[in-house]
């Protein structure tokens, strides 16, 4: 349905106002483009205007002047019903249909676009397989018999059912525990590398907002204060709003927009590299952030850590350096 245009955002606001009834503006007059493949954070204060965003985005409302358009058309000269079903949608309580198994709900939009029995079968064998959900254990689930993690597992599957280049989260990590969360989170990040989506996430987590997204759009009271990436972000915190909202856990922050790459791992100590290892707790990703990295040292004592690029060992860190980079970071970090 949506054709992609070279260098055409994906999604583009342009001059966005949304008053409602009772005179309150949700937003006004924004403006942002997503590029596609992006994984755009809408991070702020309450009522600040993020689900409003989302939800203009598939026209559950609509926007009081200014356009909407994905791939370069208006939203509004889409089918409403085409529109839907072509941009996936994921939210915090999940909705998963309490009568329908887990290969039903998952189907739900495929049905709707008449695929084969067989063309639904392979989407949702590769889906569940994707979300670590086996097919074979799994379909025939109802949800209640599901975990919340494993709810909300789903939940993301359902969302690209049909293969949709855009998809739409609200705050779908939520209603989880901590660490079932940071788990979901750590396998979401992973997934986007494969998928290649165009991903628009609601979130009040700024620790969700800085580890996940490309982008982040920080909003206040319907306007947007600051577009930036999450290092720019943390790291720059330019104007009184920044300081005020990433105040409390700015240092914290920081740790988690470096990555451990940035520590320049080294090669020289090796003649033969190692091979990566997922079960080895010493081999990491380059991208783990350096808040990650400290973790692992901390609590397996490590001495060293290896880094790989997937399956390519770039290098390796001392216990000594991460720390001698900790007291770096320490020195120079200004509130």
């Amino acid at each position: 349905m949506f054709l992609a245009i070279d260098n055409t955002p994906a999604i583009q606001f342009k001059d966005v106002q949304k008053v409602y009834t009772n005179g309150h503006i949700a937003l006004d007059n924004v403006n942002f483009d997503i590029n596609s493949g992006q994984l755009l954070i809408l991070l702020g204060t309450s009522g600040c205007g993020k689900t409003t965003a989302l939800k203009l985005i598939n026209r559950l409302i609509e926007p009081s002047s200014g356009e909407i358009l994905l791939f370069g058309k208006r939203i509004d000269t889409y089918p409403l019903y085409q529109l839907r079903r072509n941009v996936g949608y994921a939210i915090q309580h999940i909705g998963l249909f309490p009568h329908m198994n887990i290969y039903q709900n998952i189907s739900v939009v495929p049905k709707l676009l008449q695929w084969t029995k067989s063309e639904t079968d392979q989407r949702i064998r590769f889906l569940m397989d994707l979300v670590q959900l086996p097919f074979e254990e799994y379909s025939r689930r109802m949800p209640n018999q599901l975990s919340g993690g494993q709810r909300q597992r789903v939940g993301v599957a359902r969302a690209l059912a049909a293969d949709p280049p855009i998809i739409l989260m609200d705050e779908p990590f939520g209603a989880l525990d901590p660490m079932t969360r940071d788990q979901l989170q750590d396998e979401f990040k992973q997934l986007c590398k494969k998928i290649q989506k165009t991903i628009v996430f609601v979130t009040h987590d700024l620790f969700e907002a800085v580890k996940l997204g490309d982008k982040i759009l920080l909003m206040n009271n319907g306007k947007i204060e600051r577009r930036a990436t999450p290092k720019d972000l943390t790291q720059n915190l330019s104007d009184d709003f920044s300081r005020q909202f990433f105040s409390q856990h700015g240092f914290q922050l920081m740790l988690h927009t470096k990555i451990a790459s940035d520590l320049n791992p080294c090669k020289k100590s090796f003649q033969t590299f190692p091979s990566y290892d997922n079960n080895n707790l010493s081999h990491l990703q380059a991208d783990i952030s350096f808040y990650q990295l400290l973790n692992r040292v901390l609590i397996e004592s490590l001495d060293t850590v290896h880094i790989f690029q997937d399956d390519n060992f770039i290098g390796s860190i001392s216990r000594d350096l991460v720390f001698d980079s900790l007291n770096k970071l320490l020195k120079g970090w200004k509130p």
